[in-house]
């Protein structure tokens, strides 16, 4: 079709936007509605031979179904507008999607943190836990067909021309291996699904395979030729450094055998959703000192921190100290995602509560910081309150929360003595895992943290209210060079 072409006299073609085993998508206005909204329109792919064409038919119609069915509940399943022949050809007018599919994150030689891909794989298996519920596979699971919703962030799942539900299987097993084509998209399908014969958990083996691609950087084509000679399980390991907790549930994900293999995106979900904060670390601590450090009397008026908390806690002001730099040092970002999106997507870990005002008695010197509560040993532990000259910033910092040999670890709240605010997850003294941050001139980011640093799905809020929502790596947000800084 041609740009201008107007079907229905209501669906006015703008452009191709792509074209699949089925057929071509076009981006297209509706011209009966107000303001003319966009909308995608998908073509039936035409074939001289009869038996093919059917098979077309019946997948087309297939996917007007599960769009109908699926689209009216589910916000992240685009819905189904038109279904229609017209002069011999067949038509599909669906919810266009203002994003981009996940190929822009997810592509060769990329590779993601541990943190992103957990983020990632999470997000990915609530989605399909929606058409696992209703007992439909989807077939072909890849990054082309995983769009992130500028509005919001979120992942919606397309191209549902593959779709197949259960109940039908059972009745006509052979429809596939009957077919002149093969359904899904090589290095994500299964042997069974190679085979004819797909189930839920060959969506659960695609979900996988992704996961490893963003991991490893190397395309799940290339993955799938390099298998054990004797499991004829893939082999990638080697190829990256990941936590075993992560790389067993990936492992379990990609098993030859779908009996082995976790049944439905549900289990799989909660499978992820169990893993340790721990396991998101890619490197491991440094051992300790093998000479122990001696505190000075309490009566000493000169008492400084024990060397390993003065150097964590360095690292974590210096890191800190870089961002709270750039925010003072450079200008308002202007982003262009519309005001309607809300602030934060990522559901905190570590509750946000009004700090409570500080005991009156019972606090003792640790270096040179207050200590309120926590273990009285050489390296305190456990819960309490820190208190403690910040020289970065001017002013008194303030830590509320967990302590583990004498690093911030848990769940904590960290004020700076500029007035800035960290509450969320921290491992060896360095924010990492899921937190806020809050800066004393209105700015704040919320989602995950690596390093100190935002890394992973999260939202910047300016203090004009317009939030920058998408994937961080090292503070700058994925397919820009934009920063979470403002004045």
């Amino acid at each position: 079709m041609l740009p201008g072409q107007i079907l229905r006299n209501r669906y006015k073609i703008i452009k191709p936007l792509g074209s699949g085993s089925f057929g071509i998508t076009y981006l297209a206005e509706d011209l009966d509605l107000p303001d003319h909204p966009q909308c995608v329109v998908k073509n039936l792919r035409q074939s001289q031979n009869q038996e093919e064409l059917q098979a077309f038919i019946n997948y087309f119609n297939k996917e007007a179904k599960a769009l109908y069915r699926l689209g009216r509940e589910y916000s992240q399943i685009p819905q189904l507008f038109a279904h229609f022949e017209e002069g011999g050809e067949f038509y599909l007018v669906q919810e266009y999607i203002d994003g981009y599919d996940l190929s822009h994150e997810i592509f060769s030689g990329n590779k993601l943190s541990e943190v992103q891909v957990r983020q990632l794989l999470k997000e990915v298996l609530e989605v399909l836990t929606i058409t696992h519920n209703k007992n439909i596979i989807h077939r072909d699971i890849k990054a082309q067909n995983l769009m992130r919703r500028n509005s919001d962030g979120k992942i919606v799942l397309i191209d549902f021309g593959t779709v197949k539900e259960i109940s039908q299987l059972k009745n006509n097993p052979q429809e596939l291996t009957n077919s002149h084509f093969i359904v899904g998209t090589h290095g994500y399908m299964p042997m069974e699904q190679l085979h004819g014969y797909p189930n839920l958990s060959s969506d659960i083996y695609a979900v996988g395979m992704l996961g490893i691609y963003a991991l490893t950087g190397i395309r799940p084509q290339e993955l799938s030729e390099k298998k054990d000679p004797n499991t004829f399980e893939i082999i990638w390991r080697d190829k990256v450094s990941v936590s075993p907790d992560l790389a067993n549930v990936l492992d379990k994900m990609v098993r030859l055998n779908f009996n082995e293999r976790y049944q439905t995106a549900g289990e799989a979900l909660q499978a992820l959703t169990t893993l340790s904060l721990e396991s998101t670390i890619r490197t491991p601590p440094p051992p300790p000192s093998s000479e122990p450090i001696q505190l000075p009397p309490p009566s000493s008026s000169s008492i400084s921190p024990p060397s390993h908390f003065f150097v964590a806690k360095q690292r974590f002001l210096i890191g800190a100290g870089v961002i709270v730099s750039l925010l003072l040092g450079m200008g308002l970002l202007f982003m262009t995602f519309s005001s309607r999106q809300p602030a934060i997507d990522v559901k905190l870990v570590c509750p946000e509560t009004p700090l409570p005002p500080l005991p009156s008695t019972g606090g003792r010197k640790y270096g040179t910081a207050t200590l309120y509560g926590f273990s009285d040993e050489k390296y305190p532990s456990g819960k309490g309150i820190m208190v403690f000259p910040d020289t970065e910033h001017g002013g008194t910092s303030r830590f509320d929360g967990e302590l583990k040999d004498g690093d911030f670890h848990g769940c904590g709240s960290y004020r700076y003595g500029n007035g800035d605010r960290y509450v969320g997850q921290f491992v060896k003294g360095e924010r990492q895992g899921v937190g806020k941050i809050t800066y004393h001139n209105g700015c704040e980011y919320s989602g995950y943290f690596e390093r100190s640093e935002p890394n992973g799905q999260g939202t910047c809020k300016l203090k004009h209210g317009l939030p920058l929502r998408g994937i961080w790596h090292d503070n700058t947000l994925q397919g820009s060079n934009q920063t979470c800084t403002c004045k």
